[in-house]
């Protein structure tokens, strides 16, 4: 049996065999809009208000004052959390381009190490233009997703990216995938949240289109009726 993590998604582990498989990397791709900051920032504070010591941290995206003004407007962020360090921030894509890559990776493991975080949301990704080769990015990634999975930590990964993107090498070597998508079903005039998990390792988990709600209490995921 694995050892399980909730997600903190409310409807997500009824689907997942009762959460992610720990430790483990997910990867979370979806067009603009879908979501996907908000899956993973939901994740690390549902987390952090059960105990946990909970790392965001920011790529080659959105500065990190501009995550948290836009993320509390949600209900679930608690700026206490924040200031008492359950829910930490950290600019990784400035570490990646100022030390390279592999000394990146070192400082994510000591950070790890020294909060003993249980979840980590990177946000996005950002490695793949720093490689001459496909074949060398690979072998880097294959690196970089086994140092996370020995860090004991839940790791999520946020990719700008559609379902057409499955063919990417990311997809084939995380243990989860799972789509955010916008759109329109019965009615064209009308987007509706949609989610869909792809693959996760280990796991019996649903294979249908799932209804996801986003509000200001956050994400929600429902079974289509």
């Amino acid at each position: 049996m694995f050892e399980r993590l909730p997600s903190g998604i409310p409807g997500l582990d009824e689907v997942i065999e009762g959460g992610f498989p720990f430790p483990s990397v997910i990867l979370v791709l979806g067009e603009p809009g879908t979501g996907k900051t908000t899956f993973g920032m939901q994740s690390l504070f549902w987390g952090a208000k059960q105990g946990e010591t909970n790392i965001y941290m920011t790529g080659v995206a959105e500065p990190v004052f501009m995550v948290k003004k836009f993320m509390s407007k949600f209900d679930f962020y608690d700026e206490e959390l924040v200031k008492s360090g359950k829910v930490q921030f950290w600019d990784l894509g400035t570490s990646i381009q100022t030390m390279g890559p592999k000394k990146a990776l070192s400082t994510i493991a000591d950070v790890v190490r020294q909060t003993k975080a249980q979840r980590i949301v990177i946000d996005p990704l950002p490695l793949s233009h720093l490689f001459a080769s496909a074949f060398d990015y690979r072998k880097y990634l294959y690196e970089f997703l086994t140092a996370l999975r020995n860090l004991n930590v839940l790791t999520t990964i946020i990719g700008e990216k559609t379902p057409a993107s499955i063919a990417d090498i990311e997809a084939y070597m995380v243990d989860g995938l799972i789509f955010l998508e916008l759109k329109t079903l019965d009615n064209p005039l009308v987007y509706k949240n949609l989610m869909r998990v792809r693959k996760l390792r280990g796991t019996n988990h649903s294979k249908d289109v799932l209804s996801m709600e986003l509000s200001i209490e956050g994400i929600n995921v429902f079974r289509m009726e």
